[in-house]
Formats: structure tokens, C-alpha cells, sequence
């Protein structure tokens, strides 16, 4: 009744505004219809037409209440003493309520059509409108074949970059090193850079390298120098590339490092999000009407989720990966309706649930072509040739089994035609299979087999893989014969104080070696102290005819509060008895992030006239991390009395019309965010839930390109210092490769300042009005305040009621938090 009386009032105040012309001008007279007499300001207001909202009910509904699923408007009007349709809309549902492409073409075809009494209006079979005059309810019946299973999606589109006008991300690594054996020392060092230039979406992208920097033997190398456009679902690139940029659906391996000059075009695109967190095959309840359904696995509940009435399906994103059997019960009124046990199958390694897809590329274009000869391991040759390659390629997911993954590339060049193909068949949770084959015209065949097992309850895994290969005329691949295999038991689950045991075995036949790994770790005991472990091992080597080599180890590994981790141990090396010590320490709060270094010393030598060699080796490393740079150094001394230094770089330079801001990252996009921080001042940058550090007057931030970020800018709750972002605090970007998005936010750097305000003769000023900037505050009896006052903008002016006023500029350059200021001396003047 409720619902009932809020219609009428709608109802009513709609014709009130809409046919109060219409009274004025000509007063109709009222009508009887289906026994119920109709106003006549309501017949007047239907001669012109009146919008009535229609809701959505499920025949099977046996409850007396009024549906609230408001699912189409109405025109309804009075022509010859009866009603009138004269067209319905269909309104947009948030709860993804859907009808049948039927039902809703029917729907939409009903134009101008008698509704007679208004009681019944038949639209296909058990789906009918009615109509009660009394409150104009209208109500549309259905059945459960009207209604289609409303399907969550599995991809999402991008949508186009935000960034306004042509930007540039430059980044690079430096490296060097320094060796001394003996009498000899070399050195050398190198420089890569990655470039890209964009304008909204379209970009382009150069790589390269430079290596031998100081040294007589400098080479510099092109790698890639392409125009890319990614965008609404479609990737077209073109320039001299890689293999892996001119299609990146599957493997062209053939090929390796040839330069190719070509274009490509396909829908594998970055711009189309895809989904990995649903079940692959969608989980559909059908509920009557409003109500609940609540998911168990093995009597425990994991999920209660709410709809209207209709058909859905289950948003599986929160539960567990795996592949498991769910009950599903659809609650209606606190009555369970239905009940049904079905399987979740989410595989975490399934990088999508998206299935049935086809995606494909097409390209071609110049080869530099890298002719090799593997025919022999003791006659290797190599030279390059000028031809030409083209080719397609495609994927497909299909939901067979836990997800069946198809993808091949047919590629043609240098008079050879080449497939190769993968399968991976992931069987269940616990086992998968993975197959992939290559084949050519010249003879050339590969095929790499590998399977993954898990035990059940966690028991351990085995695996295993076999590779084999044969050389034909043309192709650059090498010959294989090889097989591995290996398993993990945790013997924990025999009893709590055995650990992990794992041995794997692998063996070339081309290459005559085989070798053999076992190892063995345990963990002792952790508590809020210590923690300690020990790790053990065998390696067997042997190669062709030479002697097998024999590697032993034992470590105990002690790790301790504040991110440190020690380990010690003895291990045999070539017959050689050596004793290790390792220590790794993390440091936060500062440049240098991690520490760590190594010392081995020989306790027992073999070869006694080894007289060119030490008993201890030793190497250290540390990593540091700035606001515009990161890398790592480290240093090492081996036994055979060799030295080595190593210093790694990177970082990244973002560049706009206006701006030019450095940072550490190595990404191909970033947001650069102009804080305006004249001293000291630091605060948060929270971009999809992640922090980033904000300092000084620039900031860039190195972020992955095809996302949509969310921008937050608030407070560090570590630091002493205290903002208010008056403009600018939250942003939405959408970020293409070589897109630099700036945000100039309006921040107010603010010092809590306590002070005493005086009168020239040092009497307290008490009850005196304080205004600054942000805001204002008034003197105690003391004559003392506190206030937040902008650092740049210090100004304060106080006031009497007497409109008598004085004003200082607080020195608040240097100050962060909370300051006293002391005595401040006021003499008022007259404004």
C-alpha cells in the first residue's frame, strides 16, 4: 500500500504540471472504464498522453506484494472509451536484470495499440501486461524464458588517453665494470635507452644500446624504431621491430634475433582488459523474486550475494582459486527455493576466464635473416641474408576441461614455410600439459612436451619435460635430445619435523651431459626472535667423457627481526671443503635499501700445487633506491685471486610542453605531480591503492601504460609535515605508452604555529581576532593562539572589535609540523 500511494502522488503531481493548459481550455468529462470511474482531469490528461511506469513480475510470484523492479515507461492514453499504448521504453537496469531479444523487440513493436480494460495484454506466451486502473500499476508477467542470464564481463575496453598534446618517456640504464686478474685489467661499460614519443594514443618507439664505452671496441646497436597504435580493441605497428612486437599471439622462434623491416595488424590488444578472477564457466541462480543466495564449500559459507528477481550470474571474482564444488542455495523470504551443487573453476596460471574469442595478427614485411648452421657441434656457422617474411597468427580459449589454450603462427620466408603451435591443457587444479611443435618445409621439426603434477593436500609435485628436434636445410634452430624430470615430497605431512625433499634429473643426449640435483630443507624452529632453517644438497654433473663433478652443501640459515637473514654452512666443491658465511640486511627509511655480502674460505685443498689461487673468496653488494634513480653496486675477489666491480643505473626522464622531471622507474608511461614544496615538505601520492613519496617542487612517477589509475593526494601519516590540497586532490588518468599526465594541484604546505600575542608595552592581548590565509582564531586571557598557517603565505592579521589592526609575517620557511614562536608584539592602528 505504500508503494501504491507513492505511484499516485507521482502520478498525479506529473498531471497536475503537465494538463493544467488543458483544464483551463477545456474541461473533459470523466469516463468509466473496467468499473472504475477516471477523474476527468485524469481522461484529459490521458488524451494527450501520460507516462506510467511499468514493473517486472515472475509469473511463479504467488506473494501479494507489489513488485519495485521498475523495468520499462509507458505512454498510456483514452481513445473510443478504452486504453491506449502508444509506445514503451525500455529503461536501463543497474541490476542487471535482461530480457530476452524476443521479448524486448515485442516489447518495442507496441505502438499505438487498444489495451481495452487494461486487465490483460498478451505479448507472447505466460508474458502479459496488466493494468490496474485504480492506482496506474502496470505490471509486466513473465516467464522464466523471458528473462536471459544477465553475464558479468569477462573484458573490459580502455578507454582513450587523457593526456592533452605530445609527450616523451625516456628511459635508461648505465652500467660498468672493472676486472683485475693477476697482471691484467679490463673495463668497460654500457648505455641502453628506450624513447617514446606520443600524442594521445599514437606513438613511437625507439631502442637501442651502446656498449664498450671507453674502449677501443665500441659498438652501438638499433633494436627497435616502430609507430604503434593500440587503441578500442586493435593494434597496428609498423618500422623495423623485433619478433616479438610484430605479432605477440605465439611463438616465432625460428627467426630469433633477424631484423625485420614490416608492418602488423591484429585485435591482440592491450587496450582489451581481460578478466581472470571469474569462474571460466559462469555459475547462473534464477531467482522468483528479490532475495539472497548464499555459496558453501563443504558446509562453510563463503558468499551471500543479493539480486532482484531474474536470471544472473554469480560474481565468482571473490571466492578462492581453485577448482571445487560449491552448494549454491537461492533464498526468497527467508524460504531456501532452489539448491544445486556446482563447480568453481578458476585456475590461478589461467591468465583469463575470457573463452570463445578468436585472436588473431597478420603481418609481413624485409628480413635481415641470421643464417646459421647447427648440422654439427664442432662445425658451426653463421652469415645474413636479405629476404622477406609474412605470416599470420591466432589464439583461442576455449572452457574445455579447466581451460584449453590453442595459439599458432604460419609464417613464410626465405623460400621456407614454418608452423609452430601450442596447447596447454589445464586438466584440473593439480595437473596440467603443455605441448608445443614446430614444423617446415625444409625438414625442420621440434616438439617440447612438459606435464605438472600436484598431489593432493598438498603432499608435493612432480614434473617432467622432453624435448627433441631435428635439423632440416634453411632454419637457424639447433638440434635437441633432451628429457628432465623431477618431484617434491613434503614430508611434513608425514610428521612435522621432516621438511622438503626435491631431486630432479636432466639428460642431453646431443650434448652428453646429464645431471642430477637432490635437495633437502627443514625449518627448526620461528618465533618472534629468530627463525631457523637448514638447506642441503647434492649436484652430480657429468659431461661427455670427463670426470663427473660432485657438489656438496650444508647451510643453516638464520633470519632475525629488522629484515635481516644470515646463513652459514660448509659445502665441497671439486673435492674442495669450503666453509660460507652469507648476509643479507634490508634498510628502509633510507637511499640504500639492502646490504648483503658472502664470504667463502677453502678448509682442505685437493690440488695442493694449485699455488695461484686463494682460500677465501668474498663478494658484497648493496642496492639504493632515490627520488630520480636506482641501481645496484657490488664487488667480488674469487679464489683464483680476480677481482671484479659491477655498478648498474636506471631511471627515467618524463617530458612535456612545459615540464621536464626525472624519476627511478622503468616504465613507459608516468604522471608527473607538481607539489611546489619551496624547503623541506613531503606528502603521499596514493595511485590504485599503492603509495608513492612526494618531495620538492616536481615529482615523476613511472607507471604502466594501458590503466586507468586513480589518483588520491593526502597526508603521510610518517612524516611531521601537514598539507591541504585545496584543488586537484583526486584525479583519473588513462595512461598509452609515452603519455606523461600532469596534475598541478593547489597545496598548502601547513605549520601548526602556538604563539603569545603582546602589546607593545608587554601586556598579554587577550580575546583578539587572528585571521590568516586558512583561517582564524582568537586570544586566550593569556593572549596566546594556535592556528594552521600556510608556510606560503604567513601572513597574519589581528583585529579588535574596534576595527583597530595589526599585522607580521611569520618566519615559517623552515619549520614542518608544530612550532612555537614566542612573544609577538602587537600595536594596533586604526583602519
Amino acid at each position: 500500500m505504500k508503494h501504491s500511494g507513492c505511484v499516485k502522488k507521482i502520478i498525479i503531481l506529473t498531471i497536475s504540471i503537465t494538463a493544467n493548459s488543458a483544464f483551463s481550455a477545456n474541461k473533459a468529462a470523466s469516463l468509466r472504464i473496467n468499473n472504475y470511474v477516471i477523474p476527468a482531469f485524469f481522461v484529459s490528461a490521458l488524451n494527450q498522453g501520460m507516462n506510467v511506469p511499468v514493473y517486472i513480475r515472475y509469473k511463479g510470484d504467488v506473494s501479494n506484494n507489489r513488485s519495485e523492479h521498475k523495468i520499462a515507461d509507458v505512454v498510456l492514453s483514452i481513445k473510443e472509451d478504452a486504453f491506449h499504448i502508444n509506445q514503451i521504453v525500455l529503461v536501463d537496469q543497474p541490476e542487471r536484470t535482461e530480457l530476452s531479444s524476443t521479448l524486448k523487440s515485442r516489447l518495442l513493436k507496441l505502438q499505438n495499440v487498444s489495451f481495452g480494460d487494461g486487465k490483460r495484454l498478451d505479448i507472447a506466451d505466460e508474458v502479459f501486461l496488466s493494468l490496474e486502473a485504480k492506482s496506474f500499476y502496470i505490471e509486466l508477467n513473465v516467464n522464466r524464458e523471458a528473462l536471459v542470464p544477465a553475464i558479468l564481463p569477462r573484458t573490459n575496453m580502455l578507454g582513450g588517453s587523457s593526456v592533452e598534446g605530445m609527450t616523451n618517456v625516456f628511459n635508461y640504464t648505465f652500467g660498468s665494470y672493472y676486472n683485475k686478474l693477476r697482471n691484467t685489467d679490463t673495463s668497460s661499460s654500457y648505455f641502453t635507452m628506450d624513447n617514446i614519443t606520443a600524442w594521445h594514443e599514437h606513438h613511437i618507439n625507439l631502442n637501442g644500446s651502446i656498449y664498450g664505452i671507453g674502449t677501443s671496441y665500441r659498438t652501438s646497436e638499433i633494436y627497435r624504431a616502430m609507430y604503434e597504435r593500440d587503441y578500442d580493441g586493435n593494434r597496428l605497428t609498423i618500422g623495423m621491430v623485433d619478433t616479438w612486437n610484430l605479432q605477440s599471439i605465439a611463438s616465432m622462434s625460428a627467426l630469433n634475433s633477424s631484423r625485420i623491416y614490416g608492418a602488423s595488424f591484429g585485435n591482440r590488444s592491450s587496450t582489451q582488459i581481460e578478466d581472470n578472477t571469474l569462474s571460466i564457466l559462469p555459475v547462473i541462480v534464477f531467482l522468483p523474486a528479490a532475495g539472497e543466495v548464499h555459496i558453501y564449500r563443504d558446509n562453510r559459507l563463503l558468499s551471500i550475494q543479493n539480486f532482484p528477481m531474474g536470471s544472473y550470474e554469480l560474481d565468482t571474482s571473490r571466492l578462492p582459486f581453485g577448482v571445487y564444488n560449491v552448494d549454491v542455495q537461492v533464498i526468497v523470504n527467508g524460504q531456501v527455493v532452489s539448491k544445486r551443487n556446482t563447480q568453481i573453476n578458476k585456475i590461478f596460471s589461467r591468465k583469463s576466464s575470457v573463452s570463445g574469442d578468436l585472436t588473431w595478427q597478420i603481418f609481413g614485411g624485409s628480413l635481415e635473416y641470421n643464417k646459421a648452421n647447427y648440422h654439427s657441434r664442432e662445425k658451426f656457422s653463421i652469415d645474413s641474408k636479405e629476404t622477406w617474411v609474412t605470416g599470420v597468427a591466432m589464439a583461442i580459449t576455449q572452457p574445455w576441461l579447466s581451460g584449453v589454450n590453442l595459439k599458432s603462427t604460419l609464417y613464410g620466408f626465405d623460400s621456407t614455410a614454418v608452423n609452430e603451435s601450442e596447447a596447454s591443457f589445464i586438466i584440473n587444479d593439480a595437473f596440467n600439459i603443455n605441448q608445443q611443435i614446430l614444423w617446415a618445409t625444409d625438414g625442420s621439426r621440434r616438439s617440447i612436451s612438459t606435464l605438472n603434477f600436484s598431489l593432493p593436500q598438498g603432499y608435493g609435485s612432480l614434473w617432467g619435460s622432453r624435448q627433441i628436434s631435428y635439423i632440416g636445410d634453411r632454419l637457424l634452430i639447433q638440434k635437441d635430445d633432451a628429457w628432465s624430470a623431477g618431484v617434491t615430497a613434503n614430508l611434513k605431512k608425514i610428521a612435522k619435523y621432516f621438511g622438503i625433499f626435491t631431486v630432479s634429473n636432466t639428460k642431453d643426449r646431443y650434448a652428453g651431459s646429464k645431471y642430477i640435483n637432490i635437495d633437502y630443507s627443514q625449518s627448526f624452529f620461528s618465533n618472534r626472535y629468530a627463525s631457523v632453517s637448514l638447506r642441503s644438497g647434492i649436484q652430480h654433473y657429468n659431461y661427455d667423457d670427463r670426470p663427473t663433478i660432485r657438489n656438496k652443501y650444508v647451510n643453516i640459515d638464520i633470519a632475525v627481526p629488522l629484515s635481516a637473514w644470515f646463513s652459514t654452512g660448509v659445502s665441497s666443491e671439486k673435492g674442495n671443503i669450503l666453509a660460507n658465511a652469507t648476509v643479507r640486511k634490508s634498510i628502509s627509511d633510507s637511499a640504500i635499501t639492502q646490504v648483503g655480502g658472502t664470504l667463502s674460505k677453502r678448509m682442505t685443498h685437493k690440488d695442493e700445487n694449485n699455488h695461484h689461487s686463494d682460500d677465501f673468496s668474498a663478494n658484497g653488494y648493496a642496492s639504493y633506491e632515490t627520488k630520480y634513480n636506482a641501481g645496484n653496486v657490488s664487488i667480488s675477489h674469487s679464489s683464483d685471486r680476480s677481482s671484479t666491480f659491477n655498478m648498474s643505473s636506471q631511471g627515467s626522464v618524463g617530458l612535456t610542453k612545459d615540464s621536464i622531471a626525472l624519476g627511478k622507474g622503468n616504465q613507459t608511461s608516468g604522471v608527473m605531480i607538481k607539489t611546489g614544496f619551496a624547503n623541506a615538505g613531503t606528502m603521499l601520492a596514493n595511485i590504485n591503492g599503492r603509495s608513492y613519496p612526494l618531495s620538492g617542487q616536481n615529482n615523476y612517477i613511472s607507471l604502466p601504460p594501458y590503466k586507468q589509475y586513480k589518483i588520491e593526494l593526502m597526508n603521510d601519516k610518517c612524516s611531521k609535515d601537514s598539507v591541504n590540497v585545496a584543488s586537484g586532490r583526486q584525479s583519473k588518468v588513462v595512461l598509452y605508452p609515452g603519455n606523461v599526465e600532469v596534475i598541478s594541484p593547489e597545496i598548502k604546505q601547513l605549520v601548526t604555529v602556538f604563539g603569545r600575542i603582546k602589546t607593545h608595552d608587554g601586556l598579554p592581548f587577550a580575546n583578539l581576532d587572528i585571521y590568516s590565509h586558512t583561517g582564524k582564531t582568537r586570544t586566550d586571557e593569556r593572549g596566546e593562539f594556535s592556528m594552521d598557517i600556510d608556510k606560503q603565505n604567513s601572513v597574519i592579521t589581528m583585529f579588535l572589535k574596534n576595527l583597530s589592526a595589526c599585522e607580521t609575517r611569520l618566519d615559517l620557511q623552515d619549520a614542518r609540523g608544530a612550532i612555537w614562536i614566542g612573544d609577538i608584539y602587537c600595536q594596533l592602528q586604526h583602519k
